[in-house]
Order: C-alpha cells, then sequence, then structure tokens
C-alpha cells in the first residue's frame, strides 16, 4: 500500500501524484519522499520526457513536514537521517535531467513550496484555496531546511524572496505576478492548462529551465518586525543573500541553510513556538470534537447582507470562495440576523439573539479576521457546528468557539487591551515584546515604548481569560491562548498566553497556573475531548 505517492507514465510524461495515507493533507514524510524517489526512477528509467508534480488532495497540496521533523530533533540521530532521506529526494527532483513541473492546487505551505521550487516551472489553480506561505521563521521560530533560503531569492531576487521567507502569505495571482508562477489555470480547469502547457514545452524540445543571476533588490527593513523574530529573520537574509555572492554554489547554500535550521530549532524559542501548534489543534479539538482538517465536499452558504457586519462577512465569503462551496440567496446554513427558517443560522448578534449560534466578526480588514461563534446549547463539543467551523476556517478566518454570555469574550478582551494600554506610548513597546497588533488596535495606541506596557497588558489579558475559565465561557485555556494570538499577536515564542503568564511572578501567575493545571486534571480523567 502506498504511504502517499504513487507515478503514471502517460504520452511521455511522468505524473507523480502526492495522497498521502491517513490524513485530509499531504505530509510529505520520508515515506513519502522514498516513494516519490523511486517513482521518479522508475518513469526515468522507461523513457519520460517531462515530469509533473501534483496533489491528490482536496485543498492541499502539500501542508508540511518541517514542524513534525522539528518536534521529533530531540533524538537527533534519527531526526538527521529523516532529513537527509527527504532532502535526496529534493536532490533527485531538482537534478531530474527532463523539464519538471508542479501543479499545484490547494495550500503550498513550507516544504511543499520548497518541493515546488526544485521544479523548473509552477501551474496553480486560481483560487482562494490555492495559497503560498513559509511558516518556519513566524509560526516556529526555525531557519527552513529545504533550500527556501536559497531558491525563493534565485528565483525571485532578494526583496520578494524575503517578503516570502519571513511569512507572508499570497494567494496564486499574486503569485503568478511576482514570478513564483509560471502561469495560472481557471479555477477548475487545472487539467487543461496543464496539457496545453505541456504542449508548448513538447513543441520547444522539452527544455529545462536555466535561472539568471538574482535580480538586485533590497528587503523591507527588518526593524519593522516584532522585537524577538529579528534575530532570525536577519540570519535568514544572511543565507538569502548567498545566491548572489561571487562563486555562489546552490550546494553551499544549501549546506549552511541546514545548520542555521539545527542551530535555531534547538533553541527554546523555537520549541515553544511549535507547541503553539498543538495549542490551536487542542482549541480545534474542543470546539468541535476534531482537530481534522476536511470540510464538507459540497455545500451551500446564505449570506443575507441586513447589517454592516454581514455586508462585511459576505463580501469575504464571494472573495473566498472555495470549491464545492456556493453562495445563494437561501442554503443549509444562513448568516443572517435573525433566525432563518429552514437553515442551521449563524446570527451575527450578542449571545442569546436567536439561532444556531451567535457570531461576533472582528477586524474584517485583516488578513485573518477572527470570528467567535457561541452556541446556545451548553453541551461540548458542538459537532453540530464542525461543518460551519470548517468552511470558516478553510475561508481564511480565525474561528473561536466560545460559551460567552451577555457579552463576546473576544470584547471582553479588546476592552481589557484598551483600558491596559490605550493613550498610553506603548507601541514600540508591544512591537518590542513581540505583539503583531492589527491595525485597528495599533491605531489606537501611541508610538512610544512606556515601560512595564507589554506586562501590563498580558497581566490583563490573562486575568480576563483567566475570569472568563472560571466563569465557563471559555472552557480550555487553548481557546484563551488561541483567542489572544489571534486578536493581538500574542507571540508563539511564549507559547501561549497563559503559560507565559504562569510562568512569571506578576500577581496574575498563581491564578494562570491554576487555570493550566485544571485543564491538565480534566484532560487526564477524559472529561473532555483530547487534543491531536
Amino acid at each position: 500500500m502506498s504511504a502517499g505517492c504513487t507515478g503514471a507514465l502517460r504520452g511521455g510524461v511522468l505524473h507523480l501524484t502526492l495522497d498521502s495515507r491517513g490524513s485530509s493533507v499531504n505530509v510529505f514524510s520520508p515515506a513519502v519522499a522514498l516513494e516519490l524517489e523511486k517513482e521518479l526512477q522508475s518513469g526515468l528509467a522507461a523513457g519520460a520526457r517531462a515530469v509533473v508534480l501534483r496533489s491528490g488532495k482536496r485543498g492541499s497540496f502539500v501542508n508540511g513536514v518541517g514542524l513534525l521533523l522539528a518536534a521529533s530533533s530531540h533524538d537527533e540521530g534519527a531526526a538527521m537521517e529523516r532529513a537527509r532521506t527527504l532532502q535526496r529526494c529534493y536532490e533527485r527532483l531538482a537534478s531530474a535531467p527532463v523539464p519538471t513541473v508542479a501543479a499545484i492546487s490547494g495550500n503550498c505551505y513550507g516544504c511543499g513550496l520548497e518541493l515546488a521550487l526544485t521544479c523548473d516551472y509552477r501551474l496553480a489553480a486560481d483560487g482562494y484555496d490555492t495559497h503560498f506561505y513559509m511558516p518556519e521563521l513566524r509560526d516556529y521560530a526555525f531557519i527552513p531546511l529545504f533550500g527556501g533560503t536559497q531558491r525563493l531569492p534565485r528565483l525571485l531576487g532578494l526583496r520578494q524572496g524575503m517578503r516570502l521567507l519571513l511569512g507572508e502569505r499570497i494567494g496564486a495571482g499574486e503569485a503568478a505576478r511576482v514570478g513564483l508562477v509560471d502561469r495560472l489555470a481557471p479555477k477548475a480547469d487545472l487539467d487543461r492548462e496543464l496539457r496545453s502547457f505541456l504542449r508548448d514545452l513538447g513543441a520547444r524540445g522539452w527544455p529545462k529551465r536555466t535561472l539568471a543571476v538574482p535580480r538586485p533588490s533590497a528587503p523591507e527593513p527588518l526593524e519593522t518586525l516584532p522585537g524577538p523574530e529579528r534575530p532570525l529573520a536577519e540570519e535568514a537574509l544572511r543565507l538569502a543573500r548567498l545566491p548572489s555572492s561571487p562563486g555562489y554554489r546552490l550546494e553551499d547554500g544549501l549546506r549552511r541553510e541546514l545548520e542555521g535550521f539545527w542551530r535555531s530549532v534547538g533553541s527554546q524559542q523555537s520549541t515553544r513556538a511549535m507547541s503553539f501548534f498543538f495549542v490551536r489543534q487542542a482549541a480545534k479539538a474542543h470546539a468541535i470534537g476534531s482537530a481534522s482538517y476536511a470540510r464538507p465536499e459540497r455545500l451551500t452558504l446564505a449570506a443575507q447582507p441586513r447589517s454592516p457586519a454581514l455586508r462585511k462577512l459576505s463580501k469575504l465569503l464571494r472573495e473566498r470562495r472555495l470549491p464545492g462551496i456556493e453562495l445563494r440567496a437561501r442554503g443549509p446554513i444562513a448568516f443572517a440576523a435573525k433566525k432563518v427558517r429552514g437553515s442551521f443560522t449563524c446570527v451575527l448578534g450578542p449571545p442569546g439573539s436567536g439561532g444556531e449560534c451567535a457570531a461576533c466578526l472582528l477586524f474584517p480588514e485583516e488578513q485573518i479576521p477572527v470570528i467567535e461563534l457561541v452556541p446556545p446549547s451548553p453541551s461540548r463539543p458542538w459537532r453540530r457546528g464542525a461543518a460551519l467551523f470548517q468552511v470558516l476556517e478553510q475561508a481564511g478566518f480565525a474561528p473561536v468557539v466560545t460559551r460567552a454570555r451577555g457579552r463576546f469574550v473576544s470584547e471582553r478582551l479588546i476592552t481589557a487591551f484598551r483600558d491596559a494600554v490605550g493613550g498610553h506610548p506603548a507601541r514600540d513597546a508591544l512591537l518590542g515584546f513581540g505583539f503583531r497588533l492589527p491595525r485597528a488596535l495599533r491605531q489606537r495606541v501611541a508610538p512610544g515604548a512606556e515601560e512595564g506596557a507589554a506586562d501590563r497588558l498580558v497581566q490583563a489579558l490573562a486575568r480576563e481569560c483567566v475570569r472568563a475559565l472560571d466563569e465557563g465561557e471559555l472552557t480550555h485555556p487553548s481557546q484563551a491562548d488561541l483567542l489572544a494570538h489571534a486578536l493581538f499577536g500574542f507571540p508563539v515564542i511564549h507559547g501561549g498566553l497563559l503559560r507565559y503568564a504562569a510562568e512569571g511572578a506578576s500577581p496574575i501567575a498563581p491564578a494562570a497556573a491554576r487555570a493550566l493545571g485544571r485543564a491538565v486534571r480534566r484532560s487526564a480523567s477524559g472529561s473532555e475531548p483530547q487534543g491531536p
């Protein structure tokens, strides 16, 4: 049985399909890499004139493996052996004697983007769920390890390459504009565009791609980054400058990149940042009973734009339409100001205002808007809302399920934020600590680095989260940590808001530790759903 890569030679073209077994997304594990390498060698030996790499998963080209590899790095020998297996596969694909084409539909993240970069050419489906993202520096605090710091600046130049390395997500259209993607395909016509592209390649004699010397460009100033991210960004910048240095050899750059990975992945910051991935998964599991990525195959949504918030949500849903998800006047799931007969209704209004759940949309102008969902029933997890949660998550929202009463928990936290730092010269202090504030909140904080501003904000947010946990409006600390990150950009290098507060010496530390300890006891007793 395949671990996740199959090959088929058709018309002289070797089609390699990634389809990780037992997973809703593609994970480029060592077992999959070995299969890809074997299928590639067999196809080339059989006379393949070109290679196409594509995904068999809806919504996922490759979502990564770097985190899993990094998380296992406590056993350095085993981790290095897995890394060598993966690197050998990347090298074999990059050095294939025939043109290689990545046909990308779905999320292309981390090592998945690095895998696509080993190909000569890239095609992408022009839809919202095709995104390109390098999470290593921003989300996990380690240097990429499969060529991202070397191949991105060689292909795009230093400025655009660093933009991606520093964690900016871009869609298929923007990827084509900057040169990451060679050709866009209409949403449902990737196969047709691929056939056309292959015909063009064949007519030109199946050429490999030759990269020019990187275009001279300057990256954005690193001083604009949150303080804790700057040292790692400076190291990534040093690596990204290597391709334009005299006498550069790719293999030397890849070796130095790997050395940077092993140095950074062992740091306390990286360990805590990686742990936040599991905070997200735990929050989702406690919300809907599963951390699965899969959304419904087909679903019709209705959005009634009868209020400013509903109009903003409706606009975002139209712009971020996913394959198989339709927007109509009526549907089995409706977003409205009051209950819609015959529909599972998400009411954008205060808790208790009717419908199957109440919702609050925050910061719709941000790339990842927060949406707090409040079911009417106290039972948990909220399995009935799983389809709604999954669609919102994959349309680029940050959904959080709470049991708020009267006011949304997010509104309480924003009030705590304003009370703690509103009007104070604290913007530089918060950036130095690592907060990534949304624009609407950043504009409310005066420039400056008032001493103690960051600690004051941490204590205010932690105090409000502990209160919400004590009152049952939050049912697990992971929800508090997720809200603090989604609303205020609380830095992942601290692991999570409550953990950071519990480890400090502030007055809120004992209460935060108590909240965390209570969650551990409940999970051990099996009274709440477990994380992944």
